[in-house]
């Protein structure tokens, strides 16, 4: 379901911007035996779409002790989610023979009035930027 823009906001401003999401992002699939990683932000999300999902991380704090730091492991039932505690990288492998769907919604992705204000005013400030530096 797309996200509605405020109505002082023409849509042709946000399509000429590279990072314009406006849509629900698609769904990632691995097959069976596959694996992605993942560099995640915090308070990102993961949603598992179709299959169960295994997600392996360390604690980013832990960092400096290499493999040493205790590796994390959950499963992620079809429909649920899981919210990145703190930024890092995330494997995300199917738990099963079957192949498998998951959607990572950004930590940015706040589909509220406020965040999306707060997002059209940050994208008009950086087209208004851009502008001003062609015409010097």
């Amino acid at each position: 379901m797309p996200v509605r823009l405020p109505r002082f906001l023409p849509r042709s401003l946000f399509r000429s911007l590279p990072s314009a999401d406006l849509h629900r992002p698609a769904a990632s699939r691995l097959a069976a035996g596959q694996m992605a990683l993942r560099h995640l932000r915090a308070h990102s999300s993961i949603i598992a779409v179709e299959g169960a999902l295994q997600l392996d991380f360390r604690d980013h704090s832990l960092a400096w002790l290499g493999n040493d730091a205790p590796l994390t492991s959950l499963t992620l039932h079809e429909g649920e989610r899981f919210v990145t505690p703190q930024r890092g990288v995330l494997s995300i492998r199917a738990t099963h023979a079957h192949a498998v769907a998951f959607i990572v919604l950004p930590a940015c992705a706040d589909r509220s009035a406020r965040g999306l204000i707060r997002q059209a005013a940050y994208r008009l400030a950086c087209v208004v930027r851009t502008r001003w530096r062609r015409t010097a």
